[in-house]
């Protein structure tokens, strides 16, 4: 996978703009960790989904390289559609039409290669 050197700033932007949220300390009242329920998957579902990611990347490979810089920056690195379109160059319509012909065609791909998307 191609790495650019605008996506590093970019993740080097976030990191510190994580840093700089607040802590939330535990009081006496409340603890937070008795409302949150960690879902419990067992191995094979584990085994499953990680086959499944796999899959996947490997599919994205088969994209061509403007549909795949756009869906990768999208799901992997959770970018925005305006901050993909600044990165790259072009208009967000462009970027819009980028991430819909890679579904497109990534559904194709699935479809051809007879992958199984569900645990």
């Amino acid at each position: 996978m191609v790495f650019y050197p605008n996506i590093i700033l970019y993740c080097q932007k976030l990191f510190r703009k994580s840093n700089r949220l607040p802590l939330i300390e535990n009081s006496n009242d409340y603890d937070i960790f008795e409302k949150v329920r960690i879902p419990v998957e067992s191995v094979e579902e584990m085994l499953i989904t990680e086959q499944i990611h796999k899959d996947v990347k490997k599919l994205i490979e088969y994209l061509p390289r403007e549909q795949k810089e756009v869906l990768v920056l999208r799901h992997y690195s959770d970018m925005s559609f305006k901050d993909i379109a600044e990165l790259t160059n072009v208009s967000i319509n462009t970027a819009l039409g980028r991430m819909r012909y890679a579904l497109i065609n990534l559904r194709k791909l699935v479809k051809e290669n007879e992958v199984i998307l569900s645990v």
